[in-house]
């Protein structure tokens, strides 16, 4: 586990119910793109938080195994959604290789470092078989007030560096586009495992 990785774990085992109220929102537009691409039905929601999206990819009919290493963000989505949750570190993958069609991958990456962040697309493309679809949601780079309760650490993108983090881990890029929601500009990047 990354050094920096323990206070986002505690920030979100405190916050469960309210990061589920106010930042619970699937993006079933995106998800569509995401799900039109796939060569199968194995899918992994990397980050799951409380379990929204896994539910949401459940019920279209894929194999999903969301994933999160918040202990109380697995149990709550255990408890209110369908699908399958486990305590996993998205850093640290620990599947076989070609395990899954697709990787769903919203608002994760925003809490890591930017110097991890090829490590963690080759680990994505080990677990991906060839063909697989990577979908990454990250905000756009603004300014951040900081709140002193708030230890996690946050890491903004612009769209042209994602993109060259992708082409650098060999994944093609296939639809890029910056969008709004919930009075933020975010990123939206679907990829095709090389």
């Amino acid at each position: 586990m990354k050094h920096y990785t323990q206070k986002t774990i505690e920030f979100y085992n405190d916050h469960v119910k309210e990061y589920f109220e106010s930042g619970g929102v699937v993006l079933r537009n995106k998800i569509s793109k995401f799900i039109k691409l796939l060569p199968g039905g194995r899918v992994l929601d990397v980050a799951c938080g409380p379990g929204h999206d896994t539910d949401y990819l459940t019920k279209k009919g894929l194999d999903c195994l969301g994933i999160d290493l918040s202990k109380n963000m697995i149990e709550f989505a255990r408890k209110n959604h369908k699908g399958k949750f486990e305590i996993a570190d998205f850093v640290e993958l620990d599947f076989r290789k070609n395990s899954f069609d697709g990787i769903w991958c919203s608002s994760a990456l925003t809490h890591i470092d930017k110097s991890d962040l090829l490590e963690i697309l080759l680990g994505f493309k080990k677990i991906l078989r060839m063909g697989g679809i990577l979908a990454i949601i990250v905000p756009q780079i603004r300014r951040r007030i900081q709140n002193k309760n708030d230890d996690r650490i946050f890491t903004m993108f612009d769209k042209e560096e994602l993109e060259s983090y992708l082409i650098d881990s060999d994944f093609k890029i296939l639809r890029s586009e910056n969008f709004s929601s919930k009075k933020m500009k975010w990123i939206f990047i679907l990829s095709k495992n090389n």
